[in-house]
């Protein structure tokens, strides 16, 4: 069986942006909006050499909120793929949840439901896994949220949060369920790092 770094996409690998009509930090709507982070090609690039597969997962709940459209996603991802492969990096699958359970003013009832794939639920890493033929004990889950953290241990995997928050300050959420990660790490080279030194060759 193969092994995989489950990646997310906002926040992890590109930038979120300032939604102005909601007052809120957002995943980008818009294919002009895709700003990678830094160090996001270059952290696919090093986990691909090392015989990784690099999969994103991601929770897209615009889709059941109407804020989004299908094209509109498929534009974003498109356009932040070119970007990351402009300097060596490359996914070898994407999967998305497009559900919310909550129906908003403008959404799209049959996206509305209470799903096993929209993380912290594994569902999407479970997918990718049947799909790829994939070790989840083999495996990495990397994200900038606690529901990273916990979709990954739910799924049987070793998890890194990459945040810049203070241990004393994650510390206060970490009583939630499947919550802890294995590491924590400030940045996408930090995590590259953690992977590189708990791999076996």
């Amino acid at each position: 069986m193969r092994r995989a770094v489950f990646i997310d996409r906002d926040g992890t690998l590109n930038e979120l942006i300032y939604n102005p009509d909601h007052g809120i930090v957002d995943s980008p709507h818009r294919a002009e909006d895709v700003h990678p982070l830094p160090g996001a090609a270059e952290f696919m690039r090093g986990v691909r050499e090392m015989g990784y597969l690099v999969i994103v997962v991601t929770n897209q709940p615009g889709i059941a909120k109407g804020s989004l459209s299908l094209e509109e996603l498929d534009r974003i991802n498109r356009r932040l793929a070119d970007l990351l492969a402009e300097r060596g990096g490359q996914w070898d699958d994407l999967l998305y949840c497009p559900h919310h359970p909550r129906l908003y003013k403008g959404g799209v009832p049959e996206y509305v439901t209470d799903c096993g794939c929209r993380k912290p639920e594994p569902g999407l890493l479970l997918e990718a896994a049947r799909r790829h033929d994939v070790d989840l004990t083999r495996s990495w889950m990397v994200g900038d949220g606690l529901n990273d953290v916990q979709a990954g241990r739910r799924a049987g995997c070793r998890t890194i949060l990459v945040t810049r928050l203070k241990i004393e300050t994650i510390e206060r959420f970490l009583s939630l369920e499947d919550a802890e990660p294995d590491f924590i790490v400030p940045d996408l080279a930090g995590a590259l790092a953690v992977i590189r030194n708990n791999s076996p060759d």
